[in-house]
């Protein structure tokens, strides 16, 4: 190696390589930003640096953000690796008082968690460690164990599958779905029976294969007049239409405060699902994601909203 490739590396410091890990992992220089809790232009900044020092372009515009170039796919899995090295030591051997910390905690969790719990949780956090941070994001299941490994996720909340030895989890509760529809629906108030379903329409929201099979099993496809990808357009359709929706038994409260509604147990159809919490196992050597678990998993469990 040369002088002058040893003088650039001696140049590139723990900040920028932060960046350049951020950007890597994100594919977003906003996304990167709001991860290192800095600004746009900060990122930017960075990046034209180390560009100067790397002799490289790093990364590419693409649809939606930018695609790493050849030398950032060489390196950027080892500067991964050492930055959570360095992350994991340095949490190690430092303390975590709740009330003085204005650390960020990064939770996954899919839009109608985030009705359900967020707000239960941010208010207990901002009793009790008021400077701290939350963070909720929706990371895709084929990325999850990669995040939460890496700490761009500290906890993963939802109905999740097994990820392997490497990770914790914990069984926060089992709920049921319930049928609801806006109070001025025809068929508010009667006792919803089989047979009565066969003259609700419905509205399905994401892809939840309990409630696709629950209608399949009963005839009812043909039923479903409107499909919407998030929970929050579903409080303006119900009263506005008479269409129903299955919704899972949590979102029952929060949606109180959005409208009026009723709900329904079927008896003969309920379908229940266990909602758990996530993590990887390293993050128990660390005292603040300790402290995180310990409030999220007791708070969420001990809900008594279900």
């Amino acid at each position: 190696m040369n002088r002058r490739a040893q003088t650039n590396e001696a140049r590139i410091d723990l900040a920028l390589l932060e960046v350049l890990d951020a950007v890597y992992v994100e594919r977003n220089i906003g996304r990167a930003a709001l991860r290192l809790d800095v600004s746009q232009p900060v990122v930017s900044g960075a990046l034209t640096r180390l560009r100067l020092l790397l002799k490289d372009q790093l990364f590419r515009r693409s649809s939606g953000g930018v695609e790493p170039t050849e030398l950032v796919k060489l390196i950027a899995p080892g500067i991964h690796r050492s930055l959570g090295e360095i992350h994991d030591t340095l949490q190690e051997a430092g303390t975590f008082v709740p009330e003085q910390s204005d650390r960020t905690f990064v939770i996954s969790m899919s839009d109608s968690g985030e009705l359900s719990f967020l707000p239960t949780l941010h208010r207990h956090l901002a009793t009790i460690a008021p400077n701290l941070r939350l963070r909720s994001v929706r990371i895709p299941l084929g990325e999850l164990a990669s995040a939460l490994e890496t700490n761009a996720a500290h906890i993963a909340l939802g109905q999740l599958p097994d990820m392997g030895v490497e990770f914790e989890r914990a069984h926060l509760f089992d709920q049921d779905y319930v049928l609801v529809m806006g109070e001025h629906h025809p068929l508010a108030g009667q006792s919803v029976t089989r047979e009565l379903l066969a003259q609700f329409e419905f509205v399905l929201v994401g892809r939840f294969p309990d409630v696709e099979q629950l209608i399949a099993e009963q005839g009812l496809s043909n039923q479903v007049r409107l499909r919407v990808a998030h929970y929050l357009a579903v409080p303006i359709i119900l009263s506005t239409s008479n269409l129903a929706v299955w919704l899972p038994r949590s979102l029952i409260a929060p949606l109180a405060l959005l409208g009026r509604y009723r709900a329904s147990s079927v008896g003969t159809l309920e379908r229940s699902f266990s909602l758990s919490a996530v993590r990887h196992r390293r993050s128990a050597r660390d005292p603040g994601a300790q402290w995180f678990w310990e409030q999220v998993t007791r708070l969420i469990a001990g809900d008594d909203r279900r």
